[in-house]
């Protein structure tokens, strides 16, 4: 399977599991935790996003308002939601005060994001689809999903990874 399909099939098990999973609590925290960062290492394998067959496309249909509210509404199952972020890490020592993040939120902004190209993908539009994951990835949810990855990280350090880790 190239990267492209790789990328594929895990943005299509990360909307399975955002749009239709059941599971609740730190359940949802671990296979939140596990998409996430399965998606994460499957774009760091796409190729460049650019390409001259996307000078004539047509804008991708994008994930609506209620699409969005719908996916950061499921995410009430996890057992948490808010944590503490500071949004340029490189800056030391940081000049701005932290600030509240939100796993839903951020759920919500990667779905979005890859599902506008998944969108793409499933029509066969593969150059466009690139783009929009690459180009998110790199400009966007690249960075929600870091940031979720660490507090979903911390909670399950913290509360459940122990009795969790032994039942993959």
């Amino acid at each position: 399977m190239d990267s492209v399909a790789n990328f594929a099939a895990e943005a299509e098990r990360f909307e399975s599991w955002a749009r239709d999973a059941t599971d609740e609590g730190e359940w949802a925290a671990r296979e939140a935790l596990l998409r996430i960062t399965h998606l994460y290492v499957a774009a760091l394998q796409l190729p460049p996003a650019w390409s001259d067959e996307l000078s004539e496309a047509a804008e991708p249909e994008r994930v609506n308002h209620d699409e969005w509210q719908t996916i950061f509404s499921r995410c009430s199952r996890l057992p948490f939601d808010s944590y503490t972020v500071v949004f340029y890490p490189l800056e030391v020592p940081a000049s701005e005060e932290p600030v509240v993040g939100s796993v839903a939120d951020d759920i919500a902004d990667i779905y979005r994001d890859v599902f506008s190209g998944l969108r793409a993908y499933r029509s066969g539009r593969r150059a466009e689809a690139i783009w929009e994951w690459g180009f998110g990835f790199r400009e966007h949810w690249g960075r929600h999903a870091t940031d979720a990855i660490g507090a979903l990280h911390a909670w399950l350090a913290e509360n459940a990874l122990d009795r969790l880790s032994s039942t993959a």
